[in-house]
């Protein structure tokens, strides 16, 4: 959200304020200010022009050459300017040689077709102000040549940027108004009167020529007014224009632009209809039809469901209640007659209807934070103010139509300043909380003791200002924080219990970001219906599904985390040959009894354009599932290839395997590489290795976590033994015989290289195994490394394996 300066202080006097002390007393007191814009400082060099001559462009038709004065004493400059509507004894914006325009770009010296152009004469957006381009921005005719643009009042302004977060809570703050209040309170200045229509008196529909109003019981609508209005659009004053622009708003026509700005400045939206296009001249609220479509303002076809609300005239919707009209009645060139909507609805139920059609608005923005019921007549009485002073001869009926009824709660609260002193940790008295509260629109009156009754005006009632505690924080923002001494805090350190698979998933993430140099990634605990298409997945009956998604194309809770995985690949191998990527997430199944079943995985997908064969990064993500597992405490791992095991449809039919560990041999995890129909789908041109480890499974064998060892004061002794053995035997087979029969001093059995061909058969291949021995106490002799040398060859010749 964007707050103008120089609308503010229509409502505040703000002057001798920089902007900067504004932003940090806001930020401190209000609301976050993200930064600010001064258009004045933009616009240095940038002065007001007089075009002393005017004609045609030699070499072109379609340009003029001018003789501009800038105020300067100079001779007047020589400008070549493209607009249709530049003529002479006009007060324009002219930037001279030498100017850096906002868009960055610095004027020089030029030959247009063959004539000099000294500078610009400028159109509004070219300076920022406006989105226009077709003509140059004329100036008032009182304007004197030379005065800085910047200095103009109400041209160029300052822009505060809001953070919106910090203001969901608050509907007050939707408008500039409310910002006003509370600057108003800040620096102890008077809130200026709100001009309104005083005349306007609410009347019967359908009678004296007003049109039929009606709210059928619950369409979602506590109360809905409508004003008549005669006018033509026409075009809205610069001033006018500027400000919408400043804070975000697309000026339109005059009627429609007046409609937002009342809503940026009071923060209540209102509709304007085109009344003639309202069929039988009527307004029904209702909810929507079965099967029925509107045709928004974006041109967009909308299907509405029966729990929407729903304007309609007498055949059909006109607009989404609280969120956009429809192009059937929408104010254009040809309006004369007016209808202007002001009403009530229900936050929640704009914001689903918002939520399930994905159409957000700045309307919405306001409506789903259930505005002050009193802010539908003040708009409205507003909005005639400001039109009777911009077009006197707009005819405003005196008598604006109603329906329905709605009013903010009143809301009292009792509160202690003893209470607010001790929360606040500031001694502070009744009359103290008084003035904080006061300031802000809040009532204090003396209550028993040291009670104060507080009544709470109608825009903090609706949803902010409804506990006791919320009146303490807002004493302790209005008297200032900065004014509490800063305290060590005195409390008892407790240790609370972590859940077992977030301690083993964070000793996961230590191994796989440390030890094997994965990048970890985050994603929606959602999955899109693309990526479900690209991998082939089908998923069960029943599986869990969000009602209310934020994505129409993503509403299937995942599965597993690994096909986002999958789908980001692509993109990562734009910026290097290989990825390295993991997740740890949860992951939904359809339980037997319909409700959901959630699981937690890790997933690790390594991808590379330098590796030709797909199992040497099975190999290698086999080395990250031991180090995973020994990080989280587990015994080694070994892989069994199961064909009938029911792998995911993403990985290899061949080369996948199960990663099992623990005495009872329990499923931890699968291994493979990716199947290489999906990999040519995805258009991966490299290969490609996933890992999969569940967490529970990974919890359930776990022994107990690393603890410190420290390091033997005895060198280790190294052992490489090479092996020819049959694919009948496993590697995992030969390391378990290793370990068994070697000695306690074995420490490591590492395989490190795997030969074929040669002078081996077809169905055998040479494994090598590097051997560490470490003993506590002392150095192992050559007898012993002989010894355990002989134990181990005996073994795995009974295995079949070979000494090479």
């Amino acid at each position: 959200m964007y707050l103008s300066l120089n609308w503010l202080n229509d409502h505040v006097d703000l002057s001798g304020l920089e902007p900067d002390r504004i932003a940090h007393e806001l930020t401190m007191r209000t609301a976050l200010i993200e930064g600010f814009v001064d258009q004045r400082a933009a616009l240095a060099g940038v002065v007001v022009g007089h075009v002393l001559e005017h004609g045609q462009h030699p070499g072109a038709d379609r340009l003029s050459v001018c003789k501009v004065d800038a105020g300067d004493g100079g001779e007047p400059a020589n400008v070549v300017c493209g607009a249709p509507n530049v003529a002479a004894g006009q007060k324009i914006i002219y930037a001279p040689v030498g100017t850096r325009l906002p868009n960055g770009m610095k004027l020089k010296k030029a030959k247009i077709r063959g004539e000099p152009s000294e500078g610009m004469i400028c159109a509004e957006d070219e300076i920022g102000l406006g989105p226009e381009h077709d003509g140059i921005l004329v100036l008032d005719d009182a304007l004197t040549p030379g005065t800085p643009v910047g200095e103009l009042d109400g041209l160029a302004d300052v822009v505060f940027d809001i953070d919106n977060k910090s203001i969901t809570h608050r509907p007050d703050l939707w408008g500039h108004r409310g910002f006003a209040r509370e600057l108003a309170a800040i620096f102890g200045r008077e809130l200026k009167p709100l001009p309104l229509a005083g005349d306007l008196a609410a009347g019967a529909p359908g009678q004296d020529g007003r049109p039929g109003l009606a709210i059928d019981a619950d369409s979602g609508c506590s109360y809905y007014a409508g004003l008549c209005v005669e006018a033509a659009p026409g075009r809205s004053p610069d001033w006018m224009r500027f400000r919408l622009v400043a804070c975000g708003m697309r000026p339109i026509n005059r009627l429609v632009d007046l409609s937002n700005y009342v809503m940026l400045e009071l923060g209540q939206p209102t509709h304007p209809f085109d009344r003639d296009k309202l069929a039988g001249d009527r307004i029904l609220v209702r909810r929507g039809g079965e099967g029925e479509t509107l045709e928004t303002l974006d041109e967009v076809e909308r299907k509405l469901a029966p729990e929407d609300c729903v304007i309609a005239d007498g055949d059909k919707g006109v607009a989404i209640a609280g969120i956009m009209g429809s192009a059937a009645a929408e104010v254009g060139e040809g309006t004369s007659r007016m209808l202007l909507e002001s009403a009530c609805f229900d936050a929640k139920g704009v914001r689903r209807t918002s939520s399930r059609l994905g159409l957000r608005t700045e309307a919405l923005a306001r409506f789903e934070k259930d505005l002050d019921p009193a802010l539908a007549v003040e708009a409205m009485r507003r909005y005639a103010e400001l039109l009777r002073g911009l077009d006197p001869e707009a005819r405003v009926d005196a008598t604006y139509v109603e329906a329905g009824a709605a009013a903010a709660p009143e809301r009292t609260i009792s509160l202690s300043t003893e209470m607010v002193s001790e929360r606040l940790g500031l001694a502070l008295s009744a009359a103290d909380i008084q003035d904080a509260l006061g300031s802000i629109g809040f009532t204090c009156r003396p209550g028993d003791d040291d009670e104060l009754a507080v009544e709470v005006p109608s825009w903090r009632a609706t949803r902010d200002a409804t506990l006791p505690e919320d009146l303490v924080e807002e004493v302790g923002r209005m008297v200032g924080y900065d004014r509490i001494e800063a305290d060590h805090p005195v409390a008892p350190l407790l240790v609370g219990d972590r859940d077992p698979a977030v301690v083993v998933e964070d000793h996961l993430r230590d191994a796989l970001a440390e030890r094997a140099s994965c990048t970890e990634v985050y994603s929606y605990s959602t999955i899109r219906d693309r990526t479900l298409e690209l991998l082939g997945l089908q998923l069960a009956d029943g599986h869990p599904r969000l009602a209310n998604a934020l994505q129409k194309d993503a509403a299937y809770l995942r599965p597993s985390v690994v096909p986002e995985l999958l789908m980001r690949l692509e993109m990562w191998l734009r910026h290097g040959p290989e990825a390295r990527l993991f997740e740890v997430g949860r992951c939904y199944a359809a339980g037997p009894d319909g409700e959901p079943v959630e699981s937690r995985e890790v997933a690790v997908v390594i991808a590379s354009r330098e590796v030709d064969d797909d199992r040497l990064l099975v190999r290698r993500l086999r080395g990250v599932a031991e180090a995973c597992l020994a990080r989280a405490g587990c015994p080694a791992p070994r892989l069994v290839v199961a064909e009938d095991a029911g792998h995911p449809s993403w990985f290899h039919d061949k080369r996948t395997a199960q990663v099992l560990a623990g005495d009872d041999d329990r499923v931890v995890g699968v291994v493979g590489a990716l199947d290489p129909a999906l990999r040519a789908r995805l258009e991966l041109d490299a290969a490609v290795a996933v890992l999969v480890l569940d967490s529970a499974a990974v919890v359930a064998v776990g022994e107990a976590p690393p603890s410190y060892t420290p390091v033997p004061r005895m060198p280790p002794a190294h052992l490489d033994l090479a092996f020819v053995v049959g694919y009948e035997r496993t590697t995992d087979e030969l390391v378990a015989a290793i370990r068994k029969a070697g000695p306690k001093t074995l420490a490591r059995v590492e395989p490190f290289d795997v030969f074929r061909g040669g002078k081996l058969s077809d169905d055998e291949r040479s494994i090598a195994f590097h051997l560490t021995f470490q003993a506590k106490e002392k150095t192992l002799t050559d007898d012993a490394l002989r010894s355990a040398r002989e134990r181990i060859v005996k073994a795995l010749s009974e295995l079949g394996a070979q000494l090479r």
